[in-house]
């Protein structure tokens, strides 16, 4: 344990968190756990369906899924691991991975547990058991998340326990642990399995360090698109700017059939 008090500071400078610089003595100790989901288009599936239709929101998911991959890829000295499900599309999960990264170095490990919270312990124990003495968490719905942001996490927890990176609406779009006991997981994380505030009180009641990086917006409902469209000018966000773009078009054509 880093510390018996809490502290928290936040993570401003981007210039100064780079994971490649981290102080890792043992290139080995670190793993990302990136949680993908496969999404098959039903009407059900995905909350965006209602503005985007199914299966343009299982595409926009998807290419989400990739791009935070994509980052995680990019930490030096750290192993990457896809968490998926469900456990019966690990054929369709592995074949879309493998058709944007060829020979993927991750691997793939079905999730296990009820809620977030639940498969995350359960992801941090299983890294642990794999002799990982620090673990991330990064979710698959913050497709412009800086890739500096993950730097800072990878830097912040030599010196921290836990490193938490909270969205605007208050849950965690990252999570680091260098923790073995991951007692916290044992405790009630809120109604969404993971509130920031649940975690951070948590982290205070045991007594353990914690780092807070800045916030960032998810995009998992309707009312997140207008911010994602002001973040999708740039050439990384090229299919994510296409799909918006398609349903533009479809709404431009259906208003002029309406009005003809």
């Amino acid at each position: 344990m880093a510390s018996k008090n809490l502290h928290s500071f936040r993570v401003t400078n981007p210039g100064k968190g780079d994971a490649s610089h981290a102080d890792q003595s043992d290139p080995a100790t670190s793993a990302i756990a990136v949680f993908l989901e496969y999404l098959s288009g039903g009407p059900a599936d995905e909350p965006l369906a209602s503005v985007l239709g199914p299966q343009r929101a299982a595409r926009f998911h998807w290419e989400c899924a990739l791009l935070a991959l994509a980052k995680a890829l990019r930490i030096r000295k750290t192993e990457v691991f896809v968490f998926f499900s469900p456990e019966d599309k690990r054929t369709e999960i592995e074949s879309l991975v493998m058709s944007k990264f060829g020979r993927f170095e991750g691997r793939f490990l079905a999730r296990e547990g009820g809620n977030l919270r639940e498969q995350i312990h359960s992801a941090f124990k299983l890294l642990r058991a794999m002799k990982f003495s620090r673990t991330f968490y990064l979710n698959a719905i913050s497709p412009t998340l800086p890739q500096e942001y993950i730097e800072q996490a990878v830097v912040a927890l030599d010196k921290t326990d836990y490193v938490l990176g909270a969205s605007w609406k208050g849950e965690c779009y990252l999570i680091g642990s260098r923790d073995a006991s991951l007692r916290v997981f044992d405790q009630n994380m809120g109604a969404s399995g993971l509130e920031i505030a649940s975690v951070y009180e948590g982290l205070a009641g045991l007594g353990l360090s914690c780092t807070l990086l800045p916030r960032w917006h998810d995009v998992n409902t309707p009312d997140d698109l207008p911010f994602l469209e002001g973040h999708v000018r740039r050439a990384d966000f090229q299919r994510l700017r296409a799909i918006l773009e398609e349903q533009r078009d479809d709404l431009r054509q259906t208003f002029k059939q309406e009005t003809s």
